[in-house]
């Protein structure tokens, strides 16, 4: 693992291995003496602001409300145009200053949320976390304060581009940031209406017994064959898995295929995919405990894939006093570290897997579409109108319908029906959001699991601790359904299908020192039995790149545990699933076969899609091949099996973020009666599998030859790149569109990534978060030292130390700001 340091080090902090990039790679600090760790708090005012050699900021302060403003502070400085772009995408105003075409944007942020209900919650808060929001508020302030009296030196550049101000901040927009991009983004998933179109679709092309069959071939429930985080115990299958007709839906009207849904529109936005990916997950995290540690302690690593933006989707930060003691990453300035130590105990998280929402079918009375059939009544819907101002012109008034289920996604007039979204973890936000502030004081893992517990959102969270104990939980809110609720489909919304109550949060995943000796997850299954309608989970899982190499050895290093992040960032993620059956196959064939070595050429492949040579393309002949063999095979498998607007969902074979949708199924296909999801249609039509396969590689291989020639060696695909987007996730401008951001190659890991050592008393942490710490630019156009000084580091798989210690911190220390 290759340390970056900017500063010489001091020959006393070389000797105890303190400063970034001494010693060798992995090395980790010893603790100083517990009086000097906490000892450098605000040294004559409100906080102290130390900043190391890459702009990140560590706060000091005696009280709670004065270390969180000077947080804000902090963050006003590096990040005052993102977060305020922020926060207007997240509280539907961006179109006040962007103009009409960020209308429709802000209709959806203001139908995801009751602004009513949050400052409710905020209101309700102990002093003690009210002064968490309003001191960061409080402190963002101060230097929206200082730069207004001086702009022609410090108003960020892009607020002249645009033409607008900085505006001031309040606890509330504090909280709504997190409530915008954390639980609106990662918690409110549900894909039981793209569902319902394409199970009607299957049923009326064939008929509802066999439409049905398929539809659990496509949409299973569970295969008990697919890897989960919480080890399982039984790895037996039962022949049949499919579900039966599900009771809902007969009572089901019908939808309409091109039915325009805001949930589902959203979900896309936030980085979820057509049917069947439509949930936005990628996130992938490794942890090794003291049973596979050479160094007797944890190692976790984490890789949070928010997708690329400048500036940087998370923000560096230190926190030390009042209780915390605490350093790491975290998205948007959140005012909790997500990615972070406090030197006792590590912690990580990935996007939620638990299906805590549910959409519900709402019948419209006839006579007024805005009442809906509930407990054989037909009920107003509530109805909050929302000014929506627009730069240029008139204010648009926007309507967020509810009913007794949730706010009201979709209207379904051809059918007389509408579609509302059930959130388990509504009124829940605040209590959510505090607990994953006071994790970043617990010890262990009982004072961690009672912060989990109030989690209502869905979300896996990770645990290491300087004992070499590691952990697993996924917290949420988990319904207790109906007898007869198939989750993968619509709920009806007559009052029949109502939840139960709130299943206990004993029953929620969790591990804690698994046997196998490490915890990982790459967005995979959480455990046995626990299923999102659209959570589809499968063997073919590209979390089985990172269990390969950790089942590899038995102990591992530090700098060994990093190393596969690189190894994995780079994995075709589908290769592993059809070699055996590829080697199978060319058995059939005479050794010297020219077809048999052309099939080699993956088969012998060690699955990495590289730009060793720099020259722009993918290294070797495979990529290629994958890329052109994939699609030809599951025409020829699938194709004439499925509808035709279902099919095109699984025509694509280059699955860069996660394995195709087609090698799922095709996998299940060539497995046959082994696979974990029956069988039920045979997609090979009684076809012999072995020579499927051979004839698609033959015409693969000939596709290649028209198009590139018969040299396969020259056979190339070119390398595809990282894009760093000036809009953040929302679609909301967070910089100029000159600032977006290409290069380096593009690599299969975290938007940021961060490793924690904890042996016993020493503690070290490494991380990587490009472009930059700052993203501020001057109004002549000068950018911050820190604007993309991890983009190269960051390509060369290389992170920076960071600085746990008061004297790590001295070693590497740029600039001290005292905020009185």
């Amino acid at each position: 693992m290759k340390k970056k340091s900017a500063l010489a080090a001091l020959s006393l902090f070389l000797s105890t291995g303190l400063v970034a990039g001494v010693a060798a790679p992995g090395a980790v600090a010893q603790e100083p003496a517990a009086a000097q760790v906490n000892a450098q708090v605000s040294e004559a005012g409100k906080a102290t602001i130390k900043r190391d050699s890459y702009g990140v900021p560590h706060v000091y302060a005696d009280t709670t409300r004065d270390l969180f403003y000077g947080y804000g502070y902090a963050v006003a400085e590096d990040r005052m145009f993102q977060l305020e772009m922020a926060k207007r995408a997240v509280l539907g105003t961006s179109a006040e200053v962007l103009g009409p075409d960020y209308v429709e944007i802000d209709k959806r942020s203001r139908a995801s949320f009751d602004p009513e209900a949050i400052k409710a919650q905020i209101e309700a808060l102990p002093k003690e976390d009210r002064d968490i929001l309003e001191g960061y508020a409080a402190g963002f302030n101060e230097r929206v304060g200082e730069v207004m009296a001086n702009q022609e030196e410090l108003l960020p550049k892009q607020f002249t581009d645009y033409g607008f101000e900085p505006t001031t901040w309040s606890g509330y927009d504090v909280a709504m940031i997190w409530v915008g991009t954390m639980a609106n983004r990662f918690s409110d998933s549900a894909g039981e209406l793209s569902n319902l179109q394409v199970l009607q679709q299957l049923t009326t092309e064939y008929g509802a017994e066999q439409g049905q069959l398929l539809f659990d071939q496509l949409q299973w429930t569970e295969d008990p064959t697919a890897p989960t985080t919480v080890p399982r115990e039984d790895k037996k299958h039962p022949n049949k898995l499919a579900v039966d007709s599900p009771s809902q839906l007969s009572d089901l009207a019908k939808v309409s295929p091109d039915l325009e849904d805001s949930g589902l529109a959203s979900m896309k936005q936030f980085g979820g995919s057509d049917w069947p990916a439509v949930k936005p997950e990628a996130s992938n995290l490794w942890i090794v405990g003291d049973k596979k540690s050479k160094e007797k302690g944890s190692i976790l690593l984490n890789g949070p894939q928010f997708s690329w933006f400048n500036p940087s989707y998370v923000y560096g930060i230190g926190l030390h006093g009042a209780g915390f003691d605490v350093t790491g990453n975290t998205p948007f300035a959140h005012p909790t570290i997500l990615f972070g130590t406090n030197k006792d105990i590590s912690w990580g998280s990935t996007a939620g897997p638990l299906d805590v929402n549910d959409v519900y079918q709402e019948q419209l009375n006839p006579e007024n579409p805005q009442e809906y059939r509930y407990d054989g009544e037909w009920r107003p819907m509530d109805v909050r109108t929302e000014k929506i101002e627009v730069a240029g012109q008139e204010p648009v008034e926007h309507q967020v319908y509810s009913t007794v289920h949730g706010y009201v996604t979709s209207f379904d007039a051809a059918n007389n029906t509408a579609y509302s979204k059930k959130r388990s973890w509504a009124g829940t936000e605040i209590q959510s959001f505090m607990a994953w502030i006071k994790i970043m004081k617990a010890q262990n893992w009982e004072e961690y699991l009672e912060q989990a517990e109030k989690v209502g959102i869905t979300i896996n969270w990770y645990y290491a601790d300087k004992e070499g104990n590691i952990g697993y939980v996924s917290p949420g809110k988990l319904p207790v359904r109906a007898e007869g609720h198939d989750p993968r489909l619509p709920a009806v919304g007559d009052g029949s299908m109502e939840w139960e109550g709130i299943r206990p949060f004993s029953e929620n995943p969790k591990a804690y020192n698994p046997k196998q000796g490490y915890i990982v997850n790459w967005n995979n299954q959480s455990a046995a039995g626990f299923n999102a309608g659209s959570g589809n989970w499968s063997p073919v899982d590209r979390v089985n790149e990172i269990i390969e190499r950790l089942e590899e050895k038995q102990k591992f290093t530090t700098d060994e545990i990093w190393d596969i992040n690189e190894e994995t960032s780079f994995a075709d993620l589908n290769i592993r699933y059809f070699r055996p059956f590829l080697e199978e196959a060319v058995k059939t064939l005479p050794a010297k076969d020219a077809l048999a070595q052309d099939v080699r050429l993956l088969t012998e492949w060690d699955g990495q899609r590289r730009d060793g040579d720099g020259d722009g393309d993918l290294d070797g002949p495979q990529a290629a091949i994958m890329n052109t063999w994939l699609p030809i095979l599951f025409e020829t498998v699938l194709k004439d099996d499925l509808p035709a607007s279902v099919f095109e969902n699984y025509a694509q074979g280059t699955g860069l973020a996660r394995p195709a949708n087609g090698s799922k199924l095709v996998y299940n296909a060539l497995l046959g009666e082994d696979a974990g999801v029956e069988q039920s249609v045979d997609f090979f039509n009684g076809a012999d599998k072995k020579q499927v396969l051979l004839d698609t590689y033959r015409q693969a291989l000939a596709q290649l030859a028209a198009e590139q020639g018969a040299d396969r060696s020259a056979w190339s695909v070119p390398t595809p790149q990282h894009e760093f987007s000036y809009k953040n996730f929302i679609g909301v401008p967070q910089a100029n569109a000159e600032e977006n951001l290409t290069g380096p190659a593009y690599m299969n890991r975290g938007t940021q990534n961060d490793i924690v050592s904890l042996f016993g008393s020493e503690a070290s942490m490494c991380t990587v978060a490009p472009p930059g710490q700052s993203g501020f630019i001057a109004p002549d156009g000068t950018k911050s030292e820190h604007y993309a000084d991890q983009l190269q580091m960051y390509a060369d798989f290389e992170c920076k130390t960071e600085n746990l210690y008061p004297q790590q911190l001295d070693a590497n220390l740029e600039s001290t700001t005292v905020l009185k």
